[in-house]
């Protein structure tokens, strides 16, 4: 009794699976090119752009750091 008790949850999965009519099954996936048929330019575009752009205001900016540490520092 106490066995079944902790196998009803997993009745479930354990009982075999019902086939399914083609019929009445809606697929709901749709058919499409793969994304990289066709990249989209613009997206491409502002990505590379503001990688570009986030990359040369890090390294300004770290240069305007080091140089305000050697200044504050007297290396310099």
């Amino acid at each position: 009794m106490a066995l079944s008790a902790l196998l009803r949850p997993f009745s479930r999965l354990l009982a075999p699976a019902k086939p399914r009519s083609r019929s009445s099954a809606r697929s709901k996936f749709y058919v499409r090119d793969p994304p990289n048929a066709k990249p989209d330019w613009l997206k491409v575009g502002l990505s590379v752009g503001t990688s570009v752009f986030l990359w040369v205001y890090l390294i300004r900016k770290h240069n305007e750091y080091i140089l305000e540490y050697k200044r504050r520092n007297e290396l310099e």
